[in-house]
């Protein structure tokens, strides 16, 4: 049975995909038979033929993915919105977390460490009767949560710290990700606040990427900047 974790976060596009890539990358130079999925995924259009989502090819980059694209990334809508909210204006059936669990189950057997990536955050919906949140708890995986130094990130982190630990789910720590090169004095100080209000460490911070490639050198920039060992 596989060891891993999933990467959840506090909102959309704040670097999940990347920052899950990146660890993928650092732990498959010790972890021979590694993969990475994301059960749930949206967008304006597919990505490619070989990939519905952009963010599965990201993950792609990282690590060669040789599994079936339905076992890595079972639901794909062509919407920018959550896969439930996807699902009904497209008048398609909506994600199984049932199904969706099975091919996790798949890739748990099959390989020595699984990385999971979610898709918004932890309380999106998939269906009328779950939420992501469903699927993770289903997973009995650790969390790390996501998260960037805006305004209002106190709240969103909060909210996201005590849904998990009130539905049972146990968190890794927390990554900052986004903040700005010449921080303010404020932002410089939110992962300390973050630190003594969730008593839960702050696994990295890590600048904003202006300008960077899908490669080696920016999987290697960004996990040099996160303590994780996969192994606990």
């Amino acid at each position: 049975m596989a060891d891993g974790f999933f990467v959840t976060g506090t909102d959309t596009g704040i670097g999940k995909t990347l920052i899950t890539a990146s660890l993928a990358w650092k732990f498959s130079k010790e972890i021979s038979k590694i993969c990475a999925m994301k059960p749930f995924a949206t967008g304006i259009s597919e990505y490619s033929n070989k990939f519905r989502s952009k963010d599965l090819a990201i993950l792609a980059r990282a690590i060669e993915l040789e599994e079936k694209q339905e076992n890595l990334n079972p639901y794909f809508y062509p919407l920018p919105c959550s896969p439930y909210m996807a699902s009904s204006l497209l008048n398609l059936p909506p994600p199984s977390v049932g199904y969706a669990i099975k091919k996790f189950k798949l890739l748990q057997k099959k390989y020595d460490y699984l990385l999971v990536e979610g898709i918004g955050g932890i309380m999106v919906p998939l269906n009328t009767k779950h939420t992501l949140l469903n699927f993770i708890k289903l997973t009995k995986l650790k969390v790390v949560i996501i998260a960037t130094p805006k305004l209002g990130t106190f709240n969103h982190i909060l909210l996201t710290v005590k849904i998990c630990k009130s539905s049972g789910i146990p968190i890794k720590g927390i990554v900052i990700n986004k903040m700005p090169n010449q921080p303010s004095k404020i932002e410089a100080e939110i992962p300390s606040f973050i630190q003594e209000f969730t008593k839960l460490p702050i696994l990295g911070v890590i600048p904003t990427l202006n300008k960077f490639k899908i490669n080696e050198s920016t999987f290697s920039k960004i996990s040099k900047l996160i303590n994780i060992n996969p192994k606990n």
